[in-house]
């Protein structure tokens, strides 16, 4: 670049003027040099005094926080070892007397762990997997209470809870997630499982977890992050942030660092986060193996540094004049938008696996949108290759109504390869048990065997309607019909057509049996899971019937079942676990009107449409009267009322007919028995919390814990009665009370706010200050001179 500036230069000033020049590039590359070495120097000192000042902050953030997880452990040491854990994990499911009794003393005993457990710890709980119990402080709940109503993890039910709880960890920490409590306020928990009993991974029988305040454990080194600006991470072997002092979390350190890439114990690197260089320290868990990553921004620590090269820069300035100036703005400006490419291109393949090749910058941007393209390619021949796995995957979810509202909007159901045309849908059911007509049985013959069904169901659907098959298990395949809507009033007579028509072809030509069931149709897709639902119920009473295939016929909303007349069943009656364990909520509900159409439901399906024997209607109405006693267990009082009215069934004799009226009245009395009773219970409870409220709102400890250990119940079932039973949370209703009595106060009394602060429960006026303007808009000072004024 030299030799044509100079050859330039020369052209159009002649050769007096090249001695000058040449001297003048020396000057300049000689003020570079010493630049250089100056700027380099002072970042070399600077950068090692920094590296010392990290790595000692993170040796004292590391020895208090290991400190804080020894005492986790030892929590889970003496819990793992409490002679009362072993009878709580070898529990049934169904907890006896003296178990459960057992369990109580246990949960008394845990609350003595949590007063001595550190800060860090929120709560804990223990899990028994044969009885499905919860067992925390003072505690014993189950996974639906705990995970569905006391602490909503997101996305994560109780049900995964309870699966996750059954597979092995072994002190495994989870990263601070966000949890909606039962009283409305978030929390930002971070969790820690062991599996239990110890000493035996092939036999897991429950879990200790421990759920961590994540606020608590941010705030020991919140004040380290913040003397030199910057960000503490700390990151798990997983490359999870398990906690941040970032103000939007995780995200902010996406692309900066990985646990893979921080090698050694201890350690620094240099890194680039929205064009930005950052300094990252970092040092290891003595306990876990947690990566403690402090990031400063360099701007910080290199003041000294840029002093340097801003009179290095003027140095600089002062020698190039004339065309070296020129050429380098006009250089400097076209080469801008490259320099911008290459470092977006560079910034993004920081946290990537392809290594940079060797090359210039044109190469660099020409093999980025080379492997982009080629990324997109693969990325499309992979949709391709899933999109008919996802399209029966979601078939097989949406017949089922397993399928979300969102997945049924008509963009989501194109993408997944379905364009419904109409708003009626059925369900048909077939399956075939034995295929020895058609072929030796094996497990390799049975999918050719549901591709014929499919096939052929799908083009007797298609004659008319719309047909979707799909299978669900071996020998079952559903067939999901759009049903046109101009043949709705004929869609009846359609279905069983395409249901008698398969089941023949099927017979004839291939010599399967096959049994079909039909459910529908039903109006929108919403309510797929009905028909299939009805589908499935008639599938299952043909197959009880032994009959070969049952005609189709409409049915009129959720629960009809499609199916041909049966001759009557003289084996035995039809009350399932599901219809007694329905009939069981409701009665606890005290609904009597839902409880009588159960029944009579129960025995319409019995009587009229089975035909059942006087001999099975006996057998049916002692099944009902031991669920009636099943109910009673668990509501002893009521025992006494309830068996007297029984008695009189056994003077009905052979009237079934009476005998079943008089069961319906011993119902109907005790749901309102039940219903009189949890009235009066929440309604005493409620005036015995408020009185309470109203006696020491000025407690600063009052709280929604304090009231249920007054009360003896858990803060979950306090909070639930009595938002049940006064329309109010708790913890709004105790605001309320303080908030009235501080508003007294502040217009009747001349008392300091700090004064006040101590009469209505807060420790200091900081807090109430803040309490009172979350909830009138105004401080308290200024509600009171507002006061003042109106006067």
């Amino acid at each position: 670049m030299i030799n044509g500036w100079m050859q330039g230069w020369r052209k159009r000033k002649g050769s007096a003027m090249v001695p000058l020049f040449a001297s003048y590039i020396v000057i300049l590359l000689l003020a570079i040099v010493i630049g250089s070495m100056l700027y380099w120097k002072a970042t070399t000192i600077v950068q090692h005094t920094v590296e010392n000042s990290n790595a000692a902050m993170l040796q004292q953030l590391r020895e208090v926080v290991d400190g804080r997880l020894r005492e986790i452990e030892q929590l889970e040491q003496q819990i793992a070892f409490h002679p009362k854990l072993g009878k709580l994990l070898n529990s049934d499911r169904v907890l006896a007397e003296q178990e459960a009794y057992a369990v109580v003393e246990f949960a008394s005993e845990l609350r003595r762990f949590k007063t001595l457990a550190n800060l860090l710890i929120y709560d804990f709980y223990i899990y028994a997997d044969a009885s499905q119990t919860l067992v925390g402080p003072g505690v014993k709940s189950t996974p639906q209470v705990l995970f569905d109503g006391v602490y909503r993890f997101p996305g994560k039910s109780s049900k995964d809870w309870t699966e996750e709880f059954q597979r092995l960890a072994m002190r495994k920490y989870d990263p601070s997630v966000s949890v909606q409590s039962s009283d409305g306020a978030p929390l930002s928990l971070i969790t820690y499982r062991q599996s239990l009993p110890y000493g035996n991974p092939g036999d897991v029988r429950g879990s200790l977890i421990v759920l961590i305040d994540e606020s608590q454990l941010r705030a020991l080194f919140d004040k380290l992050a913040a003397v030199n600006q910057g960000e503490i991470y700390i990151v798990d072997s997983e490359n999870r942030i398990v906690s941040s002092t970032a103000t939007n979390g995780s995200a902010s350190s996406a692309g900066l660092f990985s646990y893979g890439g921080l090698y050694g114990e201890t350690g620094k690197q240099e890194l680039v986060s929205g064009g930005e260089a950052m300094i990252a320290s970092y040092t290891t868990s003595g306990v876990n193996g947690w990566k403690y990553v402090y990031v400063v921004p360099s701007d910080v620590f290199l003041d000294q540094v840029y002093a340097v090269k801003k009179w290095a820069l003027i140095l600089l300035t002062l020698c190039v004049v004339g065309g070296v100036a020129a050429s380098l703005y006009l250089a400097y400006r076209n080469y801008r938008p490259v320099r911008d490419v290459v470092r977006a291109i560079r910034t993004w393949r920081a946290s990537d696996t392809v290594q940079e090749q060797a090359g210039g910058e044109y190469d660099l941007i020409r093999s980025t949108i080379e492997s982009a393209r080629l990324t997109e390619s693969r990325l499309r021949e992979r949709l391709e290759q899933q999109s008919p796995i996802i399209r029966v995957n979601f078939l097989r979810r949406l017949i089922r109504g397993y399928a979300d509202p969102a997945e049924l909007k008509p963009e989501a159901l194109v993408f997944a390869g379905f364009s419904f045309q109409w708003q009626s849908f059925a369900v048909l059911l077939i399956e075939v048990d034995d295929i020895s007509g058609f072929a030796q049985a094996g497990e390799r013959e049975w999918p050719f065997v549901s591709f014929i069904i499919a096939n052929i169901a799908g083009e007797l659907a298609n004659e008319r309607h719309q047909g979707y098959p799909v299978e669900l298990d071996r020998g079952r395949v559903a067939m999901l019909v759009n049903v046109r809507q101009e043949r709705e009033a004929e869609a009846a007579a359609d279905l069983k057509a395409v249901a008698g028509g398969l089941s023949t072809l099927l017979a004839d030509r291939f010599r399967l049996q096959a049994t079909v069931a039909v459910g529908g149709p039903v109006s929108g897709a919403s309510r797929i899971g009905e028909a299939f639902l009805a589908a499935l119920a008639a599938l299952e009473e043909e197959l009880s019937l032994g009959r070969e295939h049952p005609a189709a016929g409409p049915i009129g909303g959720a629960g009809d079942l499609v199916s041909m007349s049966a001759e009557p069943d003289e084996t035995g009656y039809y009350y399932p676990l599901e219809a007694e364990q329905q009939l069981l909520n409701v009665v606890k509900s005290g609904d009597s009107e839902r409880a009588i159409k159960l029944l009579d439901a129960i025995c319409a399906d019995n009587f009229d449409k089975r035909g059942i024997s006087a001999v099975s209607g006996r057998y049916l109405l002692v099944h009902l009267t031991g669920t009636l006693y099943r109910l009673l267990q668990s509501h002893p009082g009521l025992k006494q009322l309830v068996t007297e009215q029984l008695v009189s069934l056994d003077n009905k004799g052979g009237d079934l007919d009476e005998a079943f009226g008089e069961l319906k009245r011993v119902y109907v009395a005790l749901c309102g028995l039940l219903r009189e009773r949890r009235g009066d219970a929440g309604e005493r409870l409620l005036s015995g919390v408020r009185e309470h409220i109203e006696r020491h709102y000025g407690d600063n400890m009052l709280s929604v814990n304090s009231i249920a250990d007054a009360f003896e119940l858990t803060p979950q079932y306090l909070s639930t009665v009595f938002k049940k039973a006064g329309g109010q949370n708790l913890a709004d209703y105790i605001a309320e009370v303080r908030l009235r009595e501080a508003k007294r106060l502040l217009a009747d009394t001349s008392e300091t706010l700090a004064a006040i602060a101590l009469r209505v429960g807060y420790a200091n006026d900081i807090g109430f200050i803040r309490f009172f303007k979350k909830y009138e808009g105004v401080t308290p000072g200024a509600y009171r001179t507002s006061l003042d004024t109106d006067r």
